[in-house]
């Protein structure tokens, strides 16, 4: 039996969840969370295969649960449900294999995002099981959230974006500054993410003109013609 997480703060939907998908109950068992606390709390007590989670939520919001899921738990799938979104960034998760639900959704399309990403796929096929640092930036322009993003490369090197408001601002990494860092920073494969504080009072320069998409796509081009050099 598959234990499938839902994380929502909303009783009323989660009430709705209970009900409309009780007849699956032989394919996978649903446990509800009402926010990124209670999910960690569930994932610290029983094994889970899939997470679903809101993104705006009291405590500890949904960023931050797919923060720590990324560090922890980085091999359980995951879908993202938002009731902001664009075309542009539903492309971009298609592409990598995350799976995003745009509020409202009816049951049975939620059903079918279960079933894909429950089902088993090769190694090179497969739904991405953590979460790409592009993901985690369209994430937060949705959100429009100001932080300090900590980017933590898998040989331990660091690096930082600064977001106001959901655009990014500036990054800083190896010794780059700008859109440079951002470049190397969002083709980082493998990275630990987390959320630090917002210096107080602390004006940032605004060294990042590019669109996000556009910082996305140039980083997606400058490491596939590092790939592909001879």
């Amino acid at each position: 039996m598959k234990n499938v997480l839902i994380v929502d703060d909303d009783l009323g939907f989660q009430r709705l969840l209970g009900i409309s998908l009780k007849k699956y109950q032989q394919d996978f068992e649903i446990i509800l969370s009402n926010n990124g606390e209670e999910a960690i709390g569930v994932l610290n007590r029983k094994p889970v295969d899939l997470i679903i989670t809101d993104l705006q939520m009291p405590k500890i919001d949904g960023l931050t649960l797919l923060a720590y899921l990324n560090d922890a738990f980085p091999k359980t799938p995951c879908v993202i449900m938002t009731a902001h979104s664009t075309p542009d960034i539903e492309k971009q998760f298609g592409q990598t294999g995350q799976l995003l639900l745009k509020k409202p959704f009816t049951i049975s399309k939620l059903v079918e995002a279960i079933q894909t990403a429950l089902k088993p796929r090769s190694s090179s096929d497969g739904m991405l099981k953590g979460i790409s640092v592009a993901n985690f930036l369209q994430m937060i322009a949705l959100e429009q959230k100001t932080c300090l993003l900590e980017i933590t490369a898998p040989n331990q090197d660091k690096g930082f974006f600064y977001i106001e408001q959901g655009e990014v601002f500036d990054a800083a990494f190896r010794g780059l500054t700008g859109e440079e860092a951002a470049y190397a920073l969002i083709a980082t494969e493998g990275a630990s993410i987390r959320f630090t504080d917002v210096p107080a009072n602390k004006k940032v320069k605004k060294r990042i003109q590019a669109s996000l998409m556009g910082l996305i796509m140039e980083a997606m081009t400058r490491k596939d013609e590092i790939v592909g050099a001879p």
